[in-house]
């Protein structure tokens, strides 16, 4: 049976306890569960790839909610898409598109290279992969990246919603350690 997930301080410091994990939840939960999250992660190095938002809107989302971003390398797919400004700034990757996984996956890859010790790399809204590419290619994408984090002590969480009949979710709950699921 599914597992749901509720923020509290110790279920987040539970999941310090897998190198993978997978969550999914409808999206106004998913937004409160990246916050506890990120604050949880706060004094470790950590790649966060948010699919949903602007980079501007996203830092100033997080900093209203308190978050410390100091330790955070943002990765952008959004804003080049959206015709926004990629220019002078700090802690951020921009990426033309979401369907661009080869640049994806050299960033993700040098993230994981370039920090010593425990690192994550926080995945939101993964299901907006499925949109811009193929199911198939999708799939190559997260096994290189679990091949990479495997080989560098880097850890994983992926947050994403439940689409209706998602074979990709499906496909990919076999890779986590830990799957939280809070399906209605």
């Amino acid at each position: 049976m599914p597992e749901e997930v509720v923020t509290t301080k110790t279920n987040m410091v539970e999941l310090t306890n897998y190198g993978s994990i997978l969550i999914i939840q409808d999206a106004k939960s998913l937004r409160v569960t990246v916050n506890e999250i990120l604050k949880t992660f706060q004094d470790r190095p950590i790649m966060y790839l948010n699919l949903t938002t602007t980079y501007n809107s996203l830092v100033s989302n997080l900093k209203k909610d308190g978050q410390n971003i100091n330790n955070i390398l943002f990765v952008d797919c959004i804003t080049q898409l959206a015709g926004g400004d990629v220019s002078n700034q700090e802690n951020v990757l921009f990426i033309k598109e979401p369907n661009d996984l080869t640049s994806l996956g050299i960033a993700i890859t040098k993230f994981f290279e370039s920090m010593p010790g425990e690192k994550w790399l926080v995945v939101y809204g993964f299901n907006i992969l499925k949109i811009y590419n193929k199911e198939d290619i999708v799939l190559r994408f997260l096994q290189s990246i679990f091949e990479s984090a495997s080989a560098t002590n880097a850890k994983i969480v992926i947050l994403s919603t439940q689409i209706k009949n998602d074979s990709l979710i499906k496909k990919i709950v076999q890779f986590f350690e830990k799957v939280f699921m809070e399906i209605e």
